[in-house]
């Protein structure tokens, strides 16, 4: 059997969701010229990325919205189903006395009695679900907060110091589902799930801001009836999976240095306070929101900055769209603004948010205040994209980090942005000394007066964008 994964095994045999989630630009080469296409992706595909991207996910909604449904596909059609019955996944519904070292050990029966050493020494894994690759708990908020925390290490793929899932390539992947109370805009059912087990999610699913169209009923309609959950067949395609994943994660490890700068955005972007001593986002915020006269706050107001650890799930997850993209529509060039921003509207956005404003503004749905996050920081980042990217170009092709611009305009008043350098104004120079139909000025976007400029006029920094570049130009410069 070949291990070269294809879409079409990716489907999920009951689960449906065609809810357009993702769009992506796209640039391919016909006749020698560069077409820009838009791609979009629906809601199901955004799932499948994560699972090929071993990215920990959490379902959220209502009842019967699909979220035991998806998780029960993944189980049973791409991972072989229980570990007990020879699949390569763990089932397990939330419950008051699970514990960790219950499910993944047992006990040595030879290494019990009277002489045989103490009674912690015979505790032995069970290898069939420590070497599972995938790790379901479906209601994982049916758990009451002191027994969350025997979660902990099924969410980071450990069993105190056992690895969890595939050792030698890595993947290991963990899922949860839970209800949510709408009306008090938080997880509910018998508890509130832990903020700490929250973040160990990669990304959140909402099933209910992305719901099931109506082309999906019509098809949802048409099955029988049976007031149970439909189980998939089983079959077994984890070791397709885990190839795809060496080579996402593979990609996800190297320098990237368009994906890694709009991802910088999302963690020291968004790091910037108007009222801080250091214009930083602290312990304070967003209790100092409320009260703050900054003008232009719409962005810095609604959410922190992403720490470093989520920004590498983010990476990850962004390389799993791309390579997902390219399973369904062939080789193609992916804008990595919208990668970036794709992957972020899903991450665990949850303790980011303001939750204030998620409250009085947004009524607890806290995934349409992330969706005008992303369009801000979009807008933001979009503003000085033609600075950005033309310097990293540069940096790439040449090893030298230079945030300066010839802005030129003729006498039809059309501007060009050319990356600065001495031969360059030089030769303006002569050009306009001799005929004068051209004029110049230097542009410096990213000088500590601009960039300072900037902040206050958007909520955004991007003083950490030279740092960044000498370190492109540097890696560059080595490589060539």
């Amino acid at each position: 059997m070949t291990q070269e994964l294809t879409y079409e095994d990716l489907a999920f045999p009951t689960f449906i969701n065609s809810h357009p989630a993702i769009t992506l630009t796209a640039y391919e080469v016909k006749d020698e010229k560069v077409v820009e296409k838009t791609i979009t992706l629906p809601f199901s595909d955004a799932i499948k990325a994560a699972e090929i991207s071993g990215v920990g996910q959490l379902h959220i909604g209502d009842t019967r919205t699909g979220k035991s449904l998806v998780m029960m596909d993944m189980h049973r059609n791409h991972f072989g189903g229980k570990a007990d019955d020879g699949g390569r996944s763990n089932w397990n519904v939330a419950r008051n006395d699970f514990t960790a070292n219950g499910y993944f050990m047992t006990a040595d029966q030879s290494k019990i009695g009277a002489g045989k050493g103490l009674l912690n020494e015979a505790r032995v894994p069970i290898k069939r679900r420590i070497n599972a690759v995938v790790n379901w708990l479906d209601e994982i908020n049916l758990m009451i907060p002191e027994v969350q925390v025997e979660a902990f290490g099924m969410a980071e793929g450990r069993q105190e110091d056992i690895q969890l899932g595939d050792v030698e390539t890595g993947y290991y992947l963990f899922g949860a589902s839970c209800n949510l109370n709408r009306v008090n805009g938080d997880f509910a059912g018998v508890s509130p799930i832990n903020r700490a087990l929250l973040n160990r999610c990669g990304v959140i699913f909402d099933h209910d801001f992305y719901k099931t169209t109506d082309e999906d009923r019509d098809i949802l309609d048409g099955r029988e009836v049976t007031g149970k959950l439909q189980l998939a067949p089983i079959r077994d395609i984890t070791d397709k999976i885990i190839t795809a994943y060496q080579e996402i994660r593979k990609s996800a490890s190297v320098r990237d240095p368009f994906l890694d700068a709009y991802l910088r955005f999302i963690s020291s972007g968004l790091d910037y306070c108007s009222i801080d001593k250091d214009n930083l986002k602290k312990r304070t915020w967003p209790s100092r929101c409320s009260g703050c006269t900054f003008t232009k706050k719409d962005l810095c107001s609604l959410v922190k900055q992403s720490n470093t650890g989520t920004v590498a799930t983010l990476k990850r997850f962004a390389n799993g769209l791309k390579y997902l993209v390219q399973l369904k529509h062939g080789q193609t060039s992916i804008d990595p603004l919208d990668l970036a921003l794709a992957a972020y509207e899903f991450t665990t956005y949850h303790g980011n948010l303001n939750g204030v404003e998620a409250q009085s503004t947004y009524s607890g749905e806290d995934q349409e205040q992330m969706r005008d996050v992303v369009s801000k920081l979009r807008d933001k980042i979009m503003s000085i994209r033609r600075y950005l990217d033309r310097s990293i170009d540069n940096a790439i092709e040449t090893g030298i980090a230079e945030t300066r611009f010839i802005e030129i305009s003729d006498v039809r008043g059309q501007k060009v942005n050319n990356i600065y350098s001495e031969a360059d104004k030089e030769r303006l120079d002569e050009i306009i000394k001799q005929n004068g139909k051209i004029s110049y000025n230097v542009q410096e976007p990213f000088k500590r007066a601009e960039s300072e400029k900037f902040a206050k006029e958007n909520g955004i920094r991007i003083d950490w964008f030279p740092g960044y570049l000498n370190s492109v130009a540097e890696n560059y410069a080595k490589v060539k």
